[in-house]
């Protein structure tokens, strides 16, 4: 790995701020820019040669009203219709951030005399899969790396964690920043930083607190000389800057005066610290209902938390901390400045990142861990940095997928995984069905973002179309479709077709502007669903001739037995028959009706009068499909000896059901050998020999059995 930094960057909503952690101390620093500054306002100047402006620079410019300044794109981060034009050029905000993001980075460059290569960039812990891909591709629209991007709240709580902790303190995260809100839960030990859940809104910030304070100003005005100023675009972003530098004021101060001059009026008017609590009351209000979502969503309340860190500019406003202690009878936890905790918490992630080749590890073995997300910290040095804690996030939404519902007469939201599991445990397989032609088969998932039940009420926020589906007889294909957060906490999907194990062909293609096609009655080719938590069992009638007459019927009358035991809403049951030669007699199916049926009608099974054929074989690639069943069962019935090899064939077999997890129970009567079906069966305890009266007894035995432990 080349010499250059690696740092953390929180890009902010209305601002940024650079940090790395000095190889000679070991500790955080922010880098400040070319003016000297800790912290630089996120606005972009684009010039007519194709260079930028940026920070307060360029803010100054946007006070002045120039139209080819912009500010708060990171709230459009990801989005697919915000585009603004300079010079001729549509801009989205990643490439917007990409050119602020490469003018700070030179301007830091300088400032720390060294080149900056790789950083760690932080987002909303309430950023979805398209934000945060967004916000990758502006680092390296900035020319960077970009090791990882994590949560704002976790990287505030990596910053704090620097604090040697003893025990385990259950700390609420409160990050107020310029455009966004989040909140987060987080066990801060002396090792470990594990987060238990986030919430937030993606459009509260100061920016919301600057906008109530402006919108007063002007009713004063209007009051006074009525003249209404919120239709002149000049003035009135002229009095937002005033009014985010009278918030600011009054975060030291009791009072701020706004002067307004306007058509020949002049005006000085007071803002007061009460004046603006009850200004704000709605607003503060919000994030105390979000904190109560969260609290609800992980079943806590403030009386289990222990400490309170604040994050992002806007905690400076007097009523956040004066919340903070109302709700908690504590002062928030001091030791964090709220501007750099992000970015400091950032760098030390970005170094630990480098440090341990997280990301050669996690693309060598394929694995969606890393130092974020749960690898075993005794495989790295954490001496790097003094108070370095291992990091364990959560998903901030739930994931699903567009899918038809049970009775085939609406598009559902299908959730594959819930918001606020352990990202160490954010990997999910789910069985659903697709209807398949002879030829071209394809299926086309959309991802959502959400916990809505209609997916036009979610995110959509990918679109993926799998090719290479093959035919399967009778027309319906099982499909293992898998959803597996990344490291970064972007998403994966893929899948699988269990029929043959093959790995599905994958293509992303550009999401439909208008999915109000979900709000229809499905005709399009859709996954529907196939119930999980279902297991399979095959019961396998040895058809020698032997077993003709009463034999056959007291076999048949036990088979059904077996099967009235079970609810076939849960499991999946199917019929085999093997004499001479074997075959599957019913596919598994929850349908009781035709289980019964097929038992009734297995008698015109002819195979052949010698046992010399196994049914293992037959079995094993039916049972294997449902190779996420929880419990996978073939149940033999025999009342005699297999010839010609069948029996050694059947003990090769075993091993192969051992691999796939699927147990064999042999059950024997008449002249069957007991020893041969209990070397047979895996499970030796269920596997028996009675007079063929018995069987009855033994299947209702063994039905028992898979009840309870299933």
């Amino acid at each position: 790995m080349s010499s250059g930094l690696t740092v953390g960057i929180d890009l902010g909503t209305t601002y940024s701020v650079v940090a790395y952690i000095d190889p000679a101390t070991k500790a955080p620093k922010v880098i400040p820019n070319k003016l000297g500054q800790r912290t630089t306002p996120s606005v972009t100047s684009f010039l007519p040669d194709g260079g930028v402006i940026i920070g307060s620079d360029a803010k100054t410019r946007e006070e002045l009203g120039d139209a080819d300044t912009v500010s708060f794109y990171k709230l459009e981060m990801g989005s697919r219709s915000y585009k603004v034009n300079f010079f001729g050029r549509d801009m989205n905000a990643a490439e917007i951030s990409g050119r602020f993001l490469r003018e700070l980075i030179s301007q830091c460059e300088k400032s720390a005399g060294a080149h900056i290569e790789r950083a760690v960039i932080t987002v909303p812990a309430y950023f979805e899969d398209p934000e945060r891909n967004a916000t990758m591709l502006a680092g390296r629209l900035a020319g960077l790396e970009v090791l990882n991007v994590i949560n704002e709240p976790t990287a505030a709580a990596i910053a704090y964690g620097l604090k040697e902790t003893e025990g385990i303190n259950r700390i609420l995260i409160y990050d107020l920043g310029g455009g966004t809100f989040d909140v987060t839960v987080a066990d801060i030990s002396k090792d470990a930083v594990t987060v238990k859940g986030s919430a937030g809104n993606h459009y509260l910030g100061g920016k919301n607190f600057d906008e109530v304070i402006c919108t007063w100003v002007i009713e004063q005005f209007n009051d006074r000389f009525g003249l209404d100023l919120s239709e002149d675009k000049e003035i009135y972003n002229s009095l937002l800057v005033k009014s985010e530098k009278a918030k600011k004021l009054l975060s030291s101060s009791e009072y701020a005066d706004i002067a307004v001059s306007a058509s020949g009026y002049s005006d000085r008017f007071r803002l007061t610290e009460d004046i603006f609590r009850q200004l704000s009351a709605d607003l503060l209000d919000i994030t105390h209902k979000t904190i109560g979502r969260l609290f609800s969503d992980i079943g806590i309340s403030w009386a289990d938390i222990d400490g309170v860190i604040l994050a992002g500019g806007s905690t400076k406003m007097k009523m956040v901390p004066d919340y903070i202690k109302k709700m908690t009878g504590r002062e928030p936890l001091r030791g964090v400045d709220p501007d750099e905790a992000v970015a400091i918490g950032a760098a030390i992630q970005a170094q630990t990142e480098e440090y341990c080749h997280i990301k050669t590890l996690a693309s060598a073995e394929g694995s969606h861990t890393s130092f974020l997300t749960g690898v075993d910290k005794s495989n790295y040095n954490m001496s790097l940095l003094s108070g370095a804690k291992f990091i364990s996030d959560v998903t901030a939404h739930s994931l699903g997928m567009i899918s038809v519902s049970e009775d085939g007469r609406r598009f559902i939201n299908d959730i594959m995984i819930k918001k606020n599991t352990p990202l160490q445990n954010a990997q999910v397989v789910k069985r659903r069905e697709l209807k398949v032609s002879k030829s071209g088969n394809e299926l086309e998932i959309y991802l959502l973002q959400g916990d809505a039940e209609r997916p036009i009420d979610c995110t959509v926020a990918k679109k993926y179309v799998f090719d290479g589906i093959e035919y399967v007889a009778g027309g319906k294909t099982l499909l293992d479709i898998t959803y597996r957060y990344t490291v970064n906490g972007t998403i994966d999907i893929n899948a699988v077709q269990t029929e043959n194990l093959k790995t599905l062909g994958r293509r992303e293609e550009p999401v439909p502007d208008d999915m109000s096609w979900t709000t229809g009655i499905p005709e399009v080719q859709m996954l529907t669903n196939f119930p999980e938590n279902e297991g399979v069992l095959y019961l396998a009638l040895d058809r020698s001739g032997s077993m003709d007459g009463s034999p056959m019927q007291m076999a048949k009358q036990a088979m059904k037995g077996f099967v009235e035991q079970f609810d076939t809403t849960r499991i999946n049951i199917g019929i085999a028959c093997f004499a001479g030669k074997s075959k599957i007699w019913l596919d598994a199916t929850h349908d009781k009706k035709a289980i019964t049926k097929a038992i009734d009608n297995i008698d015109k099974c002819d195979l052949g009068f010698a046992t010399n054929a196994e049914p293992l074989s037959v079995m094993l690639p039916k049972i294997r499909k449902y190779r996420y069943s929880p419990f996978k069962y073939a149940v033999i019935l025999t009342d005699g000896s297999w010839y010609d090899g069948a029996d050694v064939k059947a003990l090769k077999l075993k091993e192969e059901y051992i691999k796939n997890e699927i147990e064999i129970v042999g059950l024997g009567f008449g002249k069957a050998d007991v020893f041969f079906l209990r070397k047979l069966s895996t499970r030796e305890d269920l596997a028996e020999v009675e007079d063929i009266s018995g069987l009855d007894r033994m299947m209702l035995k063994i039905a028992k059995v898979i009840q309870q432990e299933n």
